[in-house]
């Protein structure tokens, strides 16, 4: 077995949550939410080919507020749910 490097990846924010997509079976996927009450939130959806030992990413502003948990729907890959608090 190769020892292959480790694959890191940054928030610019600090994050309270992290969830994996389980319905998307052919792939390797997280959902990353920040936490932040001076900033604009963001939610990042992470995907890790393990082929290339390599990470995809695309970031989602959440307006909404704080983003305290998230959630993942086990059978529908296009469904997630966002715990928040408010900013005022």
């Amino acid at each position: 077995m190769e020892d292959e490097a480790a694959v890191i990846y940054g928030l610019e924010l600090q994050a309270r949550s992290l969830a994996a997509l389980t319905a998307e079976t052919d792939i390797v996927c997280f959902l990353v939410g920040t936490q932040s009450l001076k900033s604009e939130n963001q939610i990042h959806v992470l995907v890790y080919n393990e082929e290339t030992n390599s990470l995809n990413k695309a970031v989602y502003l959440h307006g909404a507020g704080e983003v305290w948990h998230l959630g993942c729907s086990p059978t529908d890959k296009t469904l997630f749910s966002s715990c928040y608090k408010h900013s005022t």
